[in-house]
């Protein structure tokens, strides 16, 4: 994913897992992280020069990651729903 297509809220998915040396945020962070995971993006984690973001995960766990590390998910439309 490019940086400059990166969104707060946005829904992703995990599709890489790189170094995280370098990475300043407390250790419960990077051992969430994890391959496939699924979630929304939360914010970007500071001083890290909007490389490094914060995802939810879709089970409540939080992890971050580099933006290189993570793909956008569309939403898929629910049976029913009807579009504009």
């Amino acid at each position: 994913m490019r940086l400059r297509e990166v969104r707060i809220g946005m829904r992703v998915k995990v599709t890489r897992l790189g170094s995280t040396e370098g990475m300043a945020v407390k250790p419960k962070y990077l051992q969430a992280r994890r391959l496939g995971a699924r979630g929304k993006i939360m914010n970007y984690i500071a001083g890290h020069g909007g490389d490094c973001w914060w995802i939810r995960h879709d089970d409540g766990t939080i992890g971050g990651y580099g933006y290189m590390e993570f793909q956008r998910v569309r939403s898929k439309r629910r049976t029913g729903e009807r579009t504009k």
